[in-house]
Parts: C-alpha cells; structure tokens; sequence
C-alpha cells in the first residue's frame, strides 16, 4: 500500500478481489492496510470480478475503516466540501455491465470532479464491462476519471475529461509485462497532472536473444544477461523471464539450452529455443545431389520473392535441408 505524506484521495476503480468471495482473512487483511493509510480516503468501486452483489463484502459498511467510501451500483458521488471535491462513482453489481454506468456531473465552478469507474475505454463498442465510449466521458464533464479493468497503464483525454488506467499493481502472468505501479495525480488550477509510480516487485519480460555467435552453454548465459542489461536494465536479478533464443548454431557447437537457465542469475526464466543449424546453402546448392537441386531452387525463388514472402521461403528452405537429414519426422 503506498503512503505519500500529502495523499488525500486513494481511488481504487474495481477488481481488489479475484472473485466475488474472497477469504474472510484476506478482506480483514485488506481492511487493516485500509485503515492503516487514514486520514486518506480510501474511494472503491467494485469491478467485474469482485462486484457487490447482495450480501458481498462490499455491503458490510459497518466492517469498513471509516476513512472507506464503497460506491453503490448506481451513478452517485460522495461530497468533501472541506477540500472543495466531489469524488463520483458506481460499482459493478453483477460480473456483466451492458450498459455504462457513467454520467453526465453537474458543473460546479471552484470544486474538484472525479469519477472512479471500472469499465472498458478500450474495446466500448462490443464490450460487456460497462462500455465507456469517448464521447460518455467527454460528456461526463469530469476533471478526471480513473479507471479500472485494463491491467496497463494507459492515458488520454476526451474533449476537456483526463482519464486513465494505472494498470495492476504487480503482473499476474507473460500477458502482463513491465513495470506496474500506481498513478499519483495532483491538481494545479484545476488542471491535472498524473505520474507512475512504481510498486511491482518484480517484472514479467518478454525477451528474444540471438544466440549464433556462441560456442559453450557460459557463452549463451553470458549473452542473455547481456541482452537483459540492455533491455530491462542491471536490476533484473528479481524478474521473470520468457526467452526466445534465436540464430544460428554450428551442428557441433557444445550447447545444451536446457542447461542454461541453472547459469541465469533470474528469479525465473522459461527458454524457448528457435535456433536453427548454420548452413552454407551457396556450397550446399553446387552438390549434384537432390538436396543440392533443391536447395539451389529454393535459392532462386527467395532471390525473386516479394520482400513480405521471403521469409516463408526461407523458413522453407530450413525445413526443407533439415527434412532432408533426417531432422524431422513424422511426429514433427
């Protein structure tokens, strides 16, 4: 839970929860770190997937920390006159929302707009997570509107209404890669300014690595951690890893890409190996040989190919050579 001496709202637009009923300990959990953040106000709207069904944790408003305002599943605000601020928002109910739950707010000059909403601002035109199409939020009138359900960061404005994703605090999977952290916003003159903030403790990658010109599993470590330095930076020690290795190796080369992940000093790392064997096809295509035939023909069709065809042709020609050795089977 980040803590900022001048934190005065702390919106949190759905999907605290993976499901609808989550443990008790993990919502007391949830409840103390609350808590322990006031005099923040902690501002919820409940998402797709913990959404405040009749009898969820949401509706025990008796439970909650005093410094938690938990939205109903309907349009509506909560006032802070002393801070000249109105915060608006609306929860799931159900784990669909066809229709937006967003709408337009009373213009009132000198006072603060924010919406917190989970929904779709990305895919609105089909979506069943509370669609949230461009002109719905610049017609909100809202100053801003912090959003919920994509789990990237994501920024834009439609007509005068900022709005963003802050993305998940930490990555669930390889589909969520990067840093992932919070947005700390600030108003000067109405006018707001959003900054991430990191809070993951580790990072999900997704890294290709050439490896041909390695001789020795070290050598193929030592270039993956090089190209980690270069793509994510020294600090990747914590970090989990897919690695696609890729280029081309002499069939003799002493590498064994199973053994190399034991000399990666990752946290986790998953290798996929899409090496091929080096081959010198110009020597290959002057062997009077069906193979040579072949090769010298697949030669001269790349050598004509369209750009955008060629690399059909060449993937071609590999599984061509490597068919002809005895490379692949059936079960291939």
């Amino acid at each position: 839970m980040p803590k900022h001496n001048k934190l005065i709202f702390y919106c949190c637009p759905g999907d605290i929860f993976d499901g609808p009923k989550p443990e008790r300990s993990l919502v007391q959990d949830v409840r103390d770190a609350l808590a322990d953040i006031a005099p923040v106000r902690v501002m919820i709207a409940a998402g797709n997937h913990d959404y405040a069904y009749p009898g969820s944790v949401w509706l025990e408003k008796d439970k909650w920390p005093e410094n938690v305002y938990i939205f109903p599943p309907y349009w509506t605000h909560f006032d802070f006159p002393e801070l000249h601020a109105q915060i608006w928002g609306a929860s799931f109910s159900a784990p669909y929302q066809y229709v937006t739950l967003l709408q337009p707010v009373d213009d009132k000059p000198g006072e603060l707009q924010i919406g917190v909403l989970h929904g779709d601002a990305y895919t609105p035109d089909h979506s069943v997570y509370n669609p949230l199409p461009q002109a719905a939020i610049a017609g909100s009138k809202l100053n801003w509107l912090a959003l919920g359900h994509i789990h990237k960061e994501y920024q834009d404005v439609a007509g005068d209404t900022a709005y963003a994703y802050a993305g998940a605090p930490e990555g669930h999977g390889f589909d969520e890669l990067g840093e992932k952290g919070v947005l700390l916003l600030t108003f000067a003159d109405g006018q707001p300014t959003a900054e991430f903030h990191r809070l993951c403790q580790r990072r999900y990658e997704k890294v290709s690595v050439d490896i041909s010109h390695a001789a020795s599993n070290q050598d193929v470590a030592t270039t993956i951690s090089n190209a980690l330095q270069q793509t994510v930076g020294d600090d990747y020690s914590h970090d989990l890893f897919e690695l696609t290795l890729t280029g081309s190796l002499a069939p003799d080369v002493p590498i064994k890409v199973t053994d190399v992940p034991a000399l990666l000093h990752t946290f986790y790392v998953q290798i996929q190996d899409d090496t091929h064997p080096a081959v010198n096809y110009a020597a290959l295509a002057q062997e009077d040989t069906l193979i040579g035939n072949f090769t010298q023909k697949m030669l001269h069709a790349i050598d004509n190919a369209d750009e955008a065809k060629k690399p059909q042709l060449q993937a071609a020609l590999q599984y061509g050579i490597e068919a002809f050795k005895g490379g692949i089977t059936n079960a291939d």
